[in-house]
């Protein structure tokens, strides 16, 4: 112990006479671990980390892709997605599950102290919490009794983290009401800290029980209907049963429910019926909750996190070099110490030992820059990409991923330049020390080979933010169909309020009016799905004149919007006439369709008069197409065009809430305080949200491919950075062992250029090097990471040309100084250079 404290105390004050280089080396380090730590925070909450209950890994998640009949809700698996009546049959009659729950996110105003604000809830089973094991820290959570009669519980749970920010940690709220979505709600209990719901990004304020589904979204029930798939199932395993056993068991008790609801449905032929009679109930592992969140992000998560460990291995390799440097320039020095009986074991313990103190220094620094990023990265992942529940914090999994990374740093970076320096005999260091030809040299070719492994990484990040970043820019350069600028929009959900369908019809022609007369105001329009936010819905329709066309596609998405929608947003109408005010619940529906809807049902003809009727088997087609519009996207920038119905709001039984689109001459934000206004003149009581331009909107839909083109192009410019430090660390080196013979050339006649030719021939084999081993790499990272990219192939050979192209740009920056230096060597001073 006492050795381990001299040499520390010794390498301090070493690292201490070279601030230099310990300035460099932990800077570049701390750049890598810094990054790495948070790439892997977010990493780590979205991906990796379980959920906050009771033997996690116990939990399945239960899926069945097959045909579906009836209304489908999904958040983008209805896999996921089941009736009520099938889940209360399923945990009822299972032998292989010691408990089953079921939950339904959704939208919530609540009230509270005359304050109503818009929040987030979750209708939860009656034993929810018990299956999960989560407990209450304040009164208590639901059992079974509250989950028996629908409407007669009207109770809540307060998430902890609603509970402290809205009121404060008071215990006096039990018993206390809320309001939510216009409904008296006794306060119970409070939810365990840090439980934050069963799905990573949705933090719900409140948790209701499922048999308040009536009253938390009015006039969609779905207690008793076989054929509404609207909730999520999670089951726990029996101690000790197997996935697999589980799965078997759980389809013995499915295959007769789904027989027993087959014959109930009229619309099915026989083909269909055996299709959904055979459908299977999968599980999937349930420990880190519904993985809706990670299938979207999984793929850009680990991809960034691909490219933040190349550029800690980058500067692993550029500590390597500066170390080779160092060492070189101790030999002398270790010759001595050994000559004067110091072992090869304490000079390489010596060695690793300052190795350790500066990656130690490196990784505190690093954990101070990752935090720093994350405090970035996190508000922006909230706002932009609406995934709330992460933090900022570095937790304990964190941290101990940045001292494993720091440790290994240490080893990668000092284990072979500490073995080399200390393996060198004393004799031929000290007889070495009297040439400059020789000094050194042999640590020469290994430091090339670094190099040559930094521009194969650097290519590798370049390559990529080449791909990412042009698939950013096709992306926003693609023709959506719609026109965005100069347009705000608001969105408004008045049955939350207590609204029925007549009073926000009537609410939202009003609110159509006084914003019209709003000066600069040059058009409104409305729509019951909002545009490119991801969200959609869809049934099966019978066509009139094509019903064999409505059981080859039986999805359809539809929206309901105002007339002036298509106008405000840009959507040329292409045939028939536009939706108008005379479009009213007393007169005869209409609808206008999508371009891809006329191709499909209605091929080489005039869809005009053509009717339809949403469901299957004996409906009356009793909806009229009066128009067609071009397509344009409706759910994400990255869709292809889908088949579109547009339905007048005024012809809805019930609208889920409305979003307002308003085009104004100029920038259109400063408008959204008078919006709130007129809103707010209407009532007081009604939350407006999602305030903000149609321009945002689509860079939120794009926050994904955003922060992959972001990201990865600042990586690749960080590892660029940090390989030209490498390479000229090296042609530097080789320009001062080199100055006797660079002098005796320039003494003989030997031409500027030639000298200059010289250092750009040691130049271009470390890069010929690097990129034969670079370029396949890049295309290989590209073509696993396809399903990121938009409008570019990872075969495209332009990438991998602009790929040669910046990394020979970044090889002759760093190369002009010590070629500039290598032409300006004195032939008289050089002859006398030791």
């Amino acid at each position: 112990m006492h050795a381990l404290w001299q040499d520390l105390r010794y390498g301090l004050r070493m690292l201490g006479k070279n601030l230099g280089f310990t300035s460099i080396a932990i800077l570049t380090l701390a750049l890598g671990i810094g990054a790495n730590t948070a790439i892997f925070s977010l990493l780590q909450q979205v991906l990796l980390r379980q959920l906050p209950v009771k033997n996690p890994s116990e939990l399945v998640v239960l899926r069945s892709a097959g045909p579906k009949t009836g209304h489908v809700w999904t958040d983008g698996d209805d896999a996921e997605s089941f009736s009520f009546p099938m889940y209360k049959a399923l945990r009822d009659n299972n032998s292989v599950f010691s408990g089953m729950i079921g939950r339904f996110a959704f939208s919530a105003s609540i009230a509270s102290h005359g304050q109503t604000e818009r929040g987030s809830g979750e209708l939860v089973s009656g034993n929810y919490f018990e299956v999960l094991g989560v407990q209450p820290v304040l009164g208590r959570v639901f059992s079974l009794q509250d989950d028996r009669t629908p409407g007669a519980q009207p109770v809540v749970v307060l998430s902890h983290q609603y509970w402290t920010r809205r009121f404060g940690g008071d215990p006096g709220v039990l018993n206390q009401t809320l309001l939510v979505n216009n409904t008296e709600l006794t306060i119970v209990g409070v939810a365990q800290s840090g439980f934050t719901g069963i799905q990573v990004g949705q933090t719900p304020d409140v948790f209701v029980p499922l048999m308040m589904k009536g009253q938390m979204r009015p006039g969609d029930n779905g207690l008793e209907d076989w054929n509404d798939y609207w909730m999520a199932i999670l089951a726990r395993l029996k101690p000790g049963e197997s996935i697999a056993k589980a799965q078997l068991g759980i389809n013995a008790a499915y295959h007769p429910l789904l027989e027993e609801q087959s014959r109930k449905i009229t619309s099915f032929n026989e083909q269909k019926r055996k299709e959904f009679v055979n459908q299977q109930m999968t599980l999937a592992p349930g420990s880190r909750g519904r993985t809706t969140l990670q299938r979207d992000s999984g793929t850009p998560l680990t991809a960034l996190f691909v490219m933040v460990v190349l550029v800690l291995l980058i500067a692993c390799t550029n500590v390597a070099n500066l170390l080779l440097a160092q060492g070189a320039a101790r030999q002398r020095e270790f010759a001595i110490r050994a000559a004067l009986g110091a072992s090869r074991g304490r000079m390489f313990r010596q060695l690793m030992s300052e190795s350790f103190l500066c990656a130690f220094a490196g990784g505190a620094l690093g954990l101070l820059l990752g935090s720093w990023l994350m405090n970035i990265l996190i508000p922006t992942v909230g706002s932009d990409a609406s995934i709330h529940g992460l933090s900022a914090r570095l937790d304990a999994t964190v941290l101990a991923f940045a001292a494993g990374a720091t440790l290994l740093s240490g080893l990668l970076f000092a284990l072979i330049p500490a073995w080399r320096v200390t393996r060198a005999g004393v004799t031929q260091t000290l007889k070495d020390q009297g040439s400059t030809s020789s000094l050194g040299m042999s640590h020469v070719h290994f430091r090339k080979t670094l190099v040559a492994g930094q521009v194969a990484f650097t290519m590798l990040l370049l390559a990529g933010a080449c791909l990412y970043t042009r698939t950013l820019w096709n992306l926003r350069k693609q023709n959506l169909g719609l026109q965005t600028e100069n347009v705000i929009t608001f969105s408004l959900q008045p049955d939350l309020n207590g609204y029925d369908i007549s009073r926000t019809i009537a609410l939202i022609d009003q609110l159509r009016d006084r914003i019209t007369a709003i000066p600069g105001v040059r058009g409104e329009g409305i729509s019951e799905i909002p545009t490119l936010t991801g969200d959609d819905m869809g049934a099966n329709i019978t066509v009139a004149s094509n019903p064999q066309a409505s059981e080859e596609h039986p999805h359809v998405n539809y929206d309901a919007i105002s007339p002036g929608y298509f106008s405000t947003l840009g959507v040329p109408l292409l045939s028939g006439r536009d939706l108008n005010n005379g479009d009213s619940a007393k007169s005869a529906k209409v609808a206008v369709v999508s371009e891809s809807m006329t191709k499909i049902f209605f091929p080489n003809r005039n869809p005009i008069g053509e009717r339809f009727a949403f469901g299957g088997g004996k409906v009356a087609p009793d909806i009229e197409i009066v128009g067609v519009v071009k397509d344009a996207k409706q759910t994400h920038v990255r869709d292809e065009n889908r088949p579109y119905i547009f339905l007048p709001y005024a012809q809805r039984k019930r609208l889920f809430g409305v979003t307002f689109y308003v085009r104004t001459q100029q920038d259109p934000l400063p408008l959204s305080s008078t919006l709130r206004d007129v809103v707010r003149q209407m009532d007081a009581n009604l939350p407006v949200y999602d305030v903000k331009s149609f321009e945002n909107v689509v860079d939120q839909d794009l926050f994904a491919e955003r922060m992959v083109a972001t990201l990865s192009a600042s990586f690749g410019l960080l590892a660029a950075f940090l390989a030209a430090l490498g390479i000229y660390g090296v042609l530097a080196y080789l320009v001062l062992q080199r100055t006797r013979e660079i002098g005796i050339r320039i003494a003989l006649g030997a031409e500027r250029s030639h000298v200059r030719l010289l250092v750009l021939r040691e130049v271009g084999y470390m890069v010929l090097a690097g990129a034969v081993v670079g370029l396949p790499l890049a295309y290989g990272l590209a073509h696993l990471s396809e399903s990121l990219l938009f409008g570019v192939k990872a075969r495209d050979p332009l990438i991998y040309v602009l790929d040669v192209v910046l990394i020979a740009v970044v090889a002759l920056c760093a190369c002009y100084l010590p070629a500039r230096r290598a032409t300006r060597v004195d032939p008289i001073v050089a002859l006398r250079y030791e």
